[in-house]
Formats: C-alpha cells, sequence, structure tokens
C-alpha cells in the first residue's frame, strides 16, 4: 500500500478492507490463481480465520467476518451475540465447510441481534 495514504488510516488499526472494481483484468488474474491453487494447493494457517466466498456479490460480508474473526481478542461481543455465535459454531469448520454453513444461516438474526 502506498505510505503516504496508509498514514491517513487512524490508529490503531486491526484490519483495512480494500474495495475495488471488477476488471477483465483481474478476472484474468483471478482465473489464473485458482487453477494455481486448484493444481498445487495452498495452505493457509489454522490460526488465521479464512472462508471462502460462495454467496454473489457478498465480498464486503465476507471481508467483515475475517476481520472480526480473526480480531476477536481486540472485539467486544454483546451477551448473546449472534455473529459471536457464527463464529464460535464455525472454528473448527473448513473454509468450504464455513461458506456452506454462512449459505444457511440465518442472517437475519446478525441484523436482529
Amino acid at each position: 500500500m502506498d505510505p503516504e495514504l496508509l498514514s491517513m488510516v487512524p490508529r490503531p488499526v486491526c484490519a483495512v478492507l480494500l474495495l475495488f472494481p471488477i476488471t477483465e483484468k483481474y478476472e484474468i488474474f483471478r482465473t489464473e490463481e485458482e487453477e494455481k491453487i486448484k493444481s498445487q494447493g495452498q495452505d493457509v494457517t489454522s490460526s488465521v480465520y479464512f472462508m471462502k466466498q460462495t454467496i454473489s456479490n457478498a465480498c464486503g460480508t465476507i471481508g467483515l467476518i475475517h476481520a472480526i474473526a480473526n480480531n476477536k481478542d481486540k472485539m467486544h461481543f454483546e451477551s448473546g451475540s449472534t455473529l459471536k455465535k457464527f463464529l464460535e459454531e464455525s472454528v473448527s469448520m473448513s473454509p468450504e465447510e464455513r461458506a456452506r454453513f454462512l449459505e444457511n444461516y440465518d442472517v437475519g438474526t446478525f441484523f436482529l441481534s
């Protein structure tokens, strides 16, 4: 990241989400990376909470889940928090299982509690 632009981010910071438009160049890169991962595999350390994105147009939601899940020690969850419950229930799942779990989760409860 550009140091000058990064200097505008208030401190302390525990996560940064990057939003960018999807271009043809990006799609080519993404496809090449997916093929590389399929053929060579990919190691994601178990200390990092990661889930696949299988819900279309949910990149921001997945990014926020990643940011919160990987910084739980810096977060305060209200008693009975649906997000805390979701993270606790999915912590031992694989990235693919977490994606399916989110697909079937009553997401409306995230906004009601």
